[in-house]
């Protein structure tokens, strides 16, 4: 499924949200299941803000290197 560029951008910072209040939701309900639950909720949304953050710097930095241009061998390689 592809996303548009300013949705995918976001993504991160709405993750991050999201295991914010999932761990804040955590500590004040100290003690019971849905503690645990919202705590764990947390930590998924954190490795998912995480992993479309470091995607979307690797897939930067890679556009910065390769800009697209295709290797045109000599014809004087065909004999």
């Amino acid at each position: 499924m592809r996303l548009s560029r300013p949705v995918y951008e976001t993504l991160p910072l709405i993750y991050a949200a999201i295991a914010g209040l999932a761990w804040l939701i955590a500590y004040l309900d100290g003690v019971g299941t849905r503690s645990v639950i919202a705590f764990f909720i947390g930590i998924a949304a954190a490795v998912a803000a995480l992993t479309i953050f470091l995607h979307r710097q690797d897939c930067r930095a890679q556009r910065r290197e390769y800009n697209g241009e295709t290797i045109d061998l000599p014809s004087t390689l065909r004999g």
